[in-house]
C-alpha cells in the first residue's frame, strides 16, 4: 500500500466495517448511507493522493463521477464499481440527507447491504489494482 494512501484507505474501511442490519430505521439507514458514501469517496481520493501527495483543492468540491472522469479513474473502474460511484453520487446530489431516498423497506436495506459489499470491493480494487500498480497509478491525470 502506498505511503500517502494508507490513512485514506484505513478510514474508508473503518466507515464500512459493519453492514446495515435488517431492523434499522430510516435514520440509521441514512447514517449508514453517509458512511458508505464517505468510504467510496475516500477510496477514490486515496489513489489521487497517492499519485500527487496531496488532494488538489479544485477536486474537493466536485461530484464523485466528475472527479473520476476528469482524473482518469473512470477509465480504469470495472462496470460494477462505476455503478456504485454513480449511485452514491446520485443519492448524495439529490438530497443532503439520504433519508428521503432510503425508506425503511426491506428492499432499501438489501440495496444498502449490496452497496456495502461492492464498496469493500472498490476499496480493495483501489488499493491493489490502482495504488499497488505503478503503471495504472501513473495513468491518472491530477493537476
Amino acid at each position: 500500500m502506498g505511503f500517502y494512501a494508507e490513512p485514506w484507505l484505513r478510514e474508508a474501511r473503518d466507515h464500512i466495517k459493519s453492514v446495515p442490519m435488517q431492523s434499522a430505521g430510516t435514520q440509521a439507514l441514512a447514517g449508514d448511507f453517509d458512511k458508505l458514501a464517505d468510504a467510496v469517496e475516500k477510496a477514490i481520493k486515496a489513489a489521487l493522493v497517492e499519485h500527487t501527495g496531496t488532494m488538489p483543492q479544485q477536486l474537493e468540491s466536485q461530484n464523485l463521477v466528475s472527479i473520476c472522469q476528469s482524473t482518469g479513474v473512470w477509465d480504469i473502474l470495472p462496470p460494477a464499481l462505476k455503478g456504485l460511484v454513480q449511485e452514491v453520487a446520485s443519492l448524495r446530489s439529490t438530497t443532503t440527507n439520504a433519508s428521503s431516498q432510503l425508506s425503511r423497506s426491506d428492499s432499501s436495506i438489501v440495496q444498502l447491504q449490496r452497496y456495502f459489499h461492492i464498496a469493500r470491493g472498490l476499496i480493495d480494487y483501489m488499493e491493489f489494482h490502482v495504488i499497488g500498480n505503478d503503471s495504472v497509478l501513473k495513468r491518472l491525470k491530477v493537476a
